[in-house]
């Protein structure tokens, strides 16, 4: 058992608002992908509980638990701050929680992807993507999608967070670049 009920309570308690609802919203999804493409289920909802652990941290907060646990920020990641939450969130799931390193890779990586995603960073990035809660233009399409075929279901989701990006002016993350890449080649 990778974590009990008391340790989901603790977890739950440092959230609130819509980051809980999101969270709760998050690991229902990452459930229902788990059951679909053969993952561990229990992996999949403890990274989904921690995944946003720093997501409401400052920037300040940030820094510091980079300094704390040897985070190096890359040139994006300086500008755009708020995506060290990742990495952040990552670090105290390992240090505070005990998360095993697949589980701990799969929170660092829930926002930009990477080059070799296993089965359950998949699984964590999309169920970050269309959790119940979600409602942004293509969302009922990329639930759809990852219903059907999680590759495909990544792609559009990569796809349209990078015109996103693109249409606000923002810095793309080079662990985007090559997820995208990665997966297009592995299709």
């Amino acid at each position: 058992m990778l974590y009990d009920d008391e340790t989901r309570r603790d977890i739950l308690s440092r959230l609130s608002g819509f980051r809980l609802k999101h969270t709760l919203g998050c690991e229902k999804a990452a459930r229902m992908l788990a059951q679909r493409y053969g993952e561990d289920e229990e992996k999949c909802a403890f990274a989904m509980l921690l995944h946003d652990i720093t997501k409401t941290f400052s920037q300040d907060e940030q820094l510091n638990l980079c300094e704390k646990y040897g985070i190096i920020p890359n040139d994006v990641e300086k500008t755009e701050w708020k995506m060290l939450h990742g990495k952040t969130a990552a670090a105290i799931a390992a240090d505070v929680y005990g998360a095993p390193a697949d589980v701990v890779h799969a929170i660092a990586y829930h926002t930009t992807g990477c080059a070799d995603m296993t089965l359950l960073d998949k699984i964590v990035y999309m169920a970050d993507y269309i959790e119940e809660n979600r409602s942004f233009d293509g969302v009922k399409t990329a639930r759809k999608l990852a219903a059907r075929n999680l590759d495909k279901a990544l792609l559009y989701g990569m796809n349209s967070s990078l015109r996103d990006l693109i249409h606000r002016g923002k810095q793309i993350h080079v662990d985007t670049v090559s997820a995208r890449n990665w997966l297009l080649e592995h299709m």
